[in-house]
């Protein structure tokens, strides 16, 4: 027996995390806030944290996380030293949604039986199907229907989604099927709410709250905090990347996010804050059309439907949707995807993939919008006051006044900024909140300033502020 054990597996490959990264006059940082913000809500429900905070009930759990986030900004700032911030927020409503229910409006097929003792409904959406039939107490029974038994469909009376009245359509976009996570009908991001949610804060509550955060954090940074009506954070991270790609040494995108990979600007970086490194690949445009036709079932966007890989012929009989995989393979054989796709009878399905995925689709007057708050001023640097309101730990406040003191750009006036000598910045060690080795002021306290950090200015009062080169 001891001959057939398999060899253990070679570790996977990881880049260790970033401890310094060279400095630039005029860098913008952007962050992908909703990213950043549910990576650190996770963090507390680790086996390391519950053990060592226990049970801290919503107020605590909204506190921990406020020092997780303001944490992680400093951290990046220390790293990155930017000129400019933005903070990418999800705005109220989503384009992206409204375009979902049209083109399933015209692609979804509504089939009916309407019998005295027979009624029921049998919706077809791209390669599901289900049966819909009312139960006594006035709830749905929902059954899939195999792809097999779909012409059997075509002897029924039908109708496409959109010609029903908007109430019946509304009906069958929310019923979900026997699962209870997956609507029948593919709702853009129909099935997030069905993901698990481990805290005591309510999950719409904190959503609400975590953008309200961020509009109040910003102008401890100077950073501009922008959320647009009809906008989701990725049309806000890819508009800031395109725009200040144009007028910044470099761009730097913090996100977890894959699908912001897709961003080919000059100058423009790609940072993963929990790999805490650069995520790259080596084609943006083939990258993005693996993402198109593979679909994202994070965002609940089906990939292609009833497509042979081989001849990239619609063939009924086909169960399974594109995944990564065969769609990279595919866009080897079939580098001119679109027009395979327009040829052989799914190119709707293409184009409503490209509009949903590829970011440059967002549509003008979002776009207009976008760069109309990202042209506006940065708000003006304010105090330390909304730490006290926030109730986090004196520590913060220290932290951040010794981040002034040393002059990093974000931390103090754009114009002070401007007058910035070059300056090597100290080495920062990603850590995490709880190990508390970023940037640790000493016992006893750290040494005052004794000398401008700027040329041509020198600080008005530097008295008890500490200088954070001093100690590192």
């Amino acid at each position: 027996m001891a001959g057939n054990k398999k060899k253990p597996k070679a570790p996977a490959f990881e880049l260790p995390p970033l401890k310094s990264y060279r400095s630039v006059n005029n860098r913008c940082l952007v962050l992908d806030w909703a990213s950043m913000s549910y990576h650190k809500m996770f963090s507390i429900n680790t086996a390391k944290n519950r053990e060592k905070y226990g049970f801290i009930g919503a107020e605590g759990e909204i506190k921990l996380w406020r020092s997780f986030m303001i944490d992680e900004v400093m951290k990046l700032i220390a790293l990155f030293d930017p000129m400019h911030i933005v903070l990418a927020l999800e705005g109220p409503g989503s384009w992206r949604k409204q375009f979902v229910k049209d083109y399933y409006a015209e692609h979804a097929t509504v089939y009916y039986i309407n019998e005295p003792d027979n009624k029921a409904y049998f919706v077809r959406a791209d390669n599901l199907g289900y049966e819909v039939r009312k139960a006594q107490d006035g709830k749905f029974v929902v059954l899939p229907i195999p792809i097999a038994d779909f012409p059997k469909l075509d002897e029924l009376k039908h109708k496409q989604l959109g010609e029903f009245p908007p109430e019946k359509q509304e009906m069958f976009w929310n019923i979900y099927a026997p699962n209870g996570k997956n609507p029948i009908l593919p709702s853009y991001k129909g099935t997030r709410n069905s993901n698990d949610w481990p805290f005591t804060v309510d999950r719409k509550i904190w959503r609400k709250y975590k953008e309200q955060f961020a509009k109040e954090l910003a102008p401890l940074f100077r950073a501009r905090a922008i959320a647009c009506e009809d906008a989701e954070g990725d049309d806000v991270v890819y508009a800031a990347a395109k725009l200040f790609s144009g007028k910044s040494d470099d761009v730097i995108v913090v996100t977890h996010d894959s699908d912001l990979l897709q961003l080919n600007f000059p100058k423009v970086k790609v940072f993963d804050h929990i790999s805490c490194n650069f995520m790259t690949v080596d084609d943006p445009v083939k990258y993005l059309d693996i993402k198109v036709l593979a679909g994202d079932d994070s965002d609940n966007i089906h990939g292609m439907s009833f497509i042979k890989p081989k001849t990239g012929k619609l063939d009924f009989t086909v169960k399974n949707r594109f995944g990564k995989g065969t769609a990279a393979t595919f866009i080897q054989t079939f580098p001119n995807v679109y027009d395979v796709a327009k040829n052989n009878g799914w190119g709707d399905q293409y184009m409503r993939n490209r509009k949903l995925i590829d970011l440059s689709c967002t549509p003008p007057e979002v776009v207009t919008r976008l760069n109309d708050l990202l042209n506006q001023p940065e708000p003006e640097l304010c105090g330390f006051e909304l730490l006290d309101f926030w109730d986090v730990e004196p520590y913060y406040k220290d932290l951040m006044q010794s981040m002034r003191s040393y002059g990093y750009r974000s931390m103090i006036t754009e114009e002070m900024a401007k007058k910035k000598a070059p300056v090597a910045l100290p080495a920062i060690q990603p850590s995490s909140f709880d190990d508390r080795t970023f940037l640790p002021i000493p016992p006893g306290g750290a040494q005052t300033v004794t000398k401008p950090v700027m040329q041509g200015f020198t600080y008005a009062d530097t008295a008890g502020i500490e200088d954070i080169g001093s100690f590192l």
